[in-house]
């Protein structure tokens, strides 16, 4: 990562953000640094973060054939499980598909406080986040303009390390919030 302040920024490139999650394929383009399916909250999952702390953060390097029995064992038993353990099954498919890739880096967790509060960019080449309680990632739009993902939106960070991109990361930052925040993010491997 590397820090930024917010007024030495100038966007090359452009953000798709839509509720269809054809939308995702469009990190392929040139142009683009980020991409954001807006998804509907599932209250069941919404329910299994807000009863449940994880007490230690899950980082685990999984495969996506396997990730619901890489995990759930490390997850607590109550309502809503499942329909996370699926939700993140999914997203590991998408995502593995779309990078081309056999391993993801997953890291799950309950944050109290904001864990990249600069905006910043990543030196990979790719990262997927979803926020499943709390406020989403925030990001500078190609207007410099502060824009934010909704809860549970799927949205893809393009970073330096994607070729051709080495000067147009996408910039942003964690939320400031008051609440936990939970988060899921997949790095390819």
């Amino acid at each position: 990562m590397s820090a930024l302040s917010f007024t030495e920024f100038k966007p090359a490139s452009r953000q798709l953000i839509d509720k269809n999650q054809h939308v995702l394929t469009g990190i392929f383009a040139d142009d683009v640094n980020l991409v954001s399916w807006q998804r509907s909250i599932d209250t069941a999952i919404t329910d299994y973060c807000r009863r449940l702390s994880f007490a230690m953060p899950l980082k685990r390097i999984v495969s996506a054939d396997s990730v619901h029995q890489d995990i759930a064992f490390a997850l607590p038993d109550a309502p809503g499980k499942s329909a996370l353990l699926a939700d993140i099954s999914l997203q590991c498919q998408m995502f593995a598909c779309l990078m081309d890739c056999q391993q993801l880096g997953l890291r799950l967790e309950t944050l109290s406080k904001p864990m990249c509060p600069k905006f910043h960019t990543d030196h990979l080449a790719c990262r997927l986040v979803t926020t499943y309680l709390g406020p989403g990632t925030e990001w500078l739009d190609t207007d410099g303009q502060l824009s934010q993902a909704s809860a549970f939106a799927v949205t893809l960070l393009k970073g330096s390390g994607w070729e051709g991109n080495e000067q147009h990361a996408i910039v942003h930052r964690s939320p400031a919030f008051d609440t936990p925040r939970v988060l899921l993010t997949l790095d390819p491997m």
